[in-house]
């Protein structure tokens, strides 16, 4: 059964041009797994410096693998310093 998640992170003022390129890296990585379904990555309109993600991975063991790679720990060290505050994860499900 699929794992199905939305990812909530914001940059800090000025830095939302920079965050995206990181997370373009991110997003070109993540796709790159075998266990990922769907990666999307959109940025706020009203807001700039928040970004979403929707994602599908094939099972939740799946995605903490991903947790784990080395797209993942380089995307958390680039973007560290341009982080407004913890990215915020959501467990979801298709409502229909």
């Amino acid at each position: 059964m699929s794992f199905y998640l939305t990812a909530i992170i914001k940059s800090t003022p000025g830095n939302a041009e920079q965050l995206k390129a990181i997370l373009k890296t991110l997003v070109s990585g993540s796709k790159s797994e075998a266990a990922c379904l769907q990666y999307d990555l959109h940025q706020a309109q009203e807001d700039p410096n928040l970004f979403i993600f929707h994602e599908e991975w094939t099972s939740k063991e799946d995605w903490d693998l991903h947790n784990v790679t080395p797209h993942i720990k380089k995307f958390a060290a680039d973007a560290a310093t341009i982080l407004d505050g913890a990215p915020i994860i959501h467990i979801t499900k298709r409502a229909g």
